[in-house]
């Protein structure tokens, strides 16, 4: 019990910590959903022992089964996601995943939980497990086929990352199989292994391309939930142990304590937020005081102040200076950009006397940005035009610096002056959002070449 007790610890903490870790990764958040759910369905495998009558057993079972293939879907949309890379988010693939797959896997979820007949359930899920496994297959090959089975930005093959798809194919043999379910918790243990992989796998690429160390806040995390759990829910476990001893009422506060208490340590700093923010109400100063504190700390952990962007190729430089420019407006996810770590920075910050901490490299990246930015506006009294040498200068400064979202159809313009306002208009009436993207591309190469060509400045003077 208490080794399945900890199986069930360990996928929820890892699947709450990778949906944490970065909640606009669509990847990260889907990974991190699977092993949430998976995680519940173990749960309910350990509670099904102790059931308290047909009905209550019916239910712990139909949530299990509905734990096995939704995680599958969940898998599927982070396979599909990465048909991304050159098309956008609205490409047939992934149109198909979020209408269609995902749509069937709620459907049939709700279907499950309203039938009540037994034989009428078994044969009706057996027919959803198998359609799921075809149309998964269906839309993994297409996937695969058409834009190749590797993770971008890596060696890994299918092999790792259709692992759960092939054990979830084992695991439907096995259900039809074995009418009697006595092997489908090993195929649920199989699964989340499967599951943890995979979510291994996706987690380390995505933080890795997006230039920060995954190692310490892993181990940090991993570290403070097994003692929070060992503290307070290990004090359940022994009382249990020691008196009346397990039953489904037991087991259900045990689980209940276990969740609460890797939640309570995952979601730390929002949680520390809220408390500060109710604390200190009334010490506007001390509050802002804490909250710079909170998210320098939860931004070190992840800056990989190893990094060497002098040495970066090209493409490596682009890609990252992308990013700043995406995240211009956000300090937390700029400062954990590897351009922070440049060497003239650090020239920069003692010019003018600051310290060398996280937070003022992430200003310092941002002037320089848009010290660039503001290079690369034609010369003369006008604030905006429409000729060719305003193009980068627009695609760059409006949505970026501005924010204006030209092809958000809830976008108001009302808080915009008059040169915003005209490029919203130019933007709306002569520039195609693929456009749009091109010409951001393009402006950001020009950003990487003007750093590149700071930092050997930089070189040479320290000569």
């Amino acid at each position: 019990m208490f080794l399945q007790l900890a199986y069930f610890g360990a996928i929820f903490w890892f699947g709450l910590y990778i949906f944490n870790r970065d909640t606009r990764n669509v990847r990260l958040v889907l990974a991190g959903l699977g092993l949430f759910v998976h995680s519940w369905g173990l749960g309910t495998a350990l509670l099904l022992p102790y059931a308290q009558g047909d009905l209550q057993s019916m239910i712990l079972l139909k949530v299990q089964d509905i734990a096995l293939f939704l995680p599958l879907i969940l898998w599927l949309g982070v396979i599909i996601s990465y048909t991304f890379e050159n098309e956008g988010k609205h490409n047939v693939l992934w149109t198909i995943w979020k209408y269609g797959a995902l749509a069937l896997a709620l459907f049939s979820s709700i279907w499950l939980l309203c039938v009540m007949t037994p034989n009428v359930y078994a044969i009706t899920y057996q027919a959803i497990v198998c359609i799921i496994l075809f149309v998964t297959i269906t839309l993994s090959l297409w996937g695969a086929i058409s834009y190749g089975a590797k993770i971008p930005g890596t060696g890994i093959h299918h092999t790792l990352l259709y692992l759960p798809l092939i054990l979830f194919a084992c695991m439907t043999v096995l259900i039809l199989v074995s009418q009697d379910g006595s092997w489908k918790l090993w195929g649920y243990v199989g699964n989340g292994i499967g599951l943890l992989l995979f979510a291994s796998c996706v987690m380390v690429t995505e933080i890795k391309n997006q230039g920060e160390s995954w190692l310490p806040d892993f181990f940090r995390s991993f570290d403070y939930s097994v003692f929070f759990t060992l503290l307070f829910s290990g004090q359940v476990a022994l009382v249990i142990q020691w008196g009346i001893g397990f039953n489904f009422k037991m087991v259900t506060l045990l689980l209940i304590s276990i969740a609460v208490s890797i939640s309570f340590q995952v979601f730390a700093y929002p949680i520390r937020t809220l408390l500060d923010n109710i604390a200190f109400m009334t010490f506007p100063r001390l509050r802002q005081a804490r909250s710079r504190l909170r998210l320098e700390e939860s931004i070190q952990v992840i800056v990989d102040e190893e990094s060497v962007p002098e040495e970066m190729n090209e493409e490596d430089l682009y890609r990252f200076t992308r990013r700043a420019l995406s995240h211009i407006g956000d300090f937390q996810r700029l400062a954990s950009n590897p351009l922070t770590q440049l060497k003239w920075i650090d020239t920069r910050l003692q010019e003018r006397g600051a310290t060398n901490e996280v937070l003022e490299r992430a200003i310092e990246l941002k002037s320089v940005l848009l010290e660039i930015i503001h290079q690369l506006k034609p010369r003369g009294d006008e604030e905006f035009g429409t000729t060719d040498e305003w193009r980068y200068f627009n695609v760059l400064y409006f949505p970026y610096i501005v924010g204006i979202k030209p092809y958000s159809l809830r976008y108001s313009s009302e808080h915009l002056d008059a040169p915003s306002r005209a490029a919203l208009e130019w933007f709306r009436t002569n520039v195609p959002e693929r456009t749009l993207y091109n010409w951001q591309n393009a402006g950001a190469r020009v950003i990487a070449l003007s750093l590149k060509d700071r930092a050997s400045v930089n070189f040479l003077k320290s000569k």
